[in-house]
């Protein structure tokens, strides 16, 4: 199943910084990513991988400031993290909405 970055985004609450209309379906963290895979930057040890990350899309902070143009669809949240991990839960979950699968 596929969902667009701006599902994703207005699912969460979140903003797209790029193309909206970006297909993901799958999971990657950020140095592994690959077209497809939506990703996370909590860390800012990770940085440097929003750079090169082959991911579709990338869930960032709403204070995220690229030093570098970034090819990825950025989707930006309060709690990359949180948001992430609530996407997992909702993958997980039988019952719960799937905004994109794994």
């Amino acid at each position: 199943m596929e969902f667009l970055a701006k599902q994703i985004a207005e699912l969460v609450g979140g903003e797209v910084e790029g193309d909206g209309n970006v297909a993901v379906s799958d999971f990657a963290k950020i140095e592994e990513g690959r077209p497809g895979c939506i990703s996370f930057l909590a860390n800012p040890k990770y940085t440097h991988f929003i750079y090169d990350t082959e991911s579709s899309a990338v869930l960032v902070s709403r204070d995220f400031v690229a030093e570098h143009p970034v090819k990825a669809t950025l989707i930006r949240v309060d709690n990359p993290y949180a948001t992430v991990a609530m996407l997992l839960d909702m993958v997980n979950s039988d019952n719960a909405y799937v905004p994109c699968c794994v």
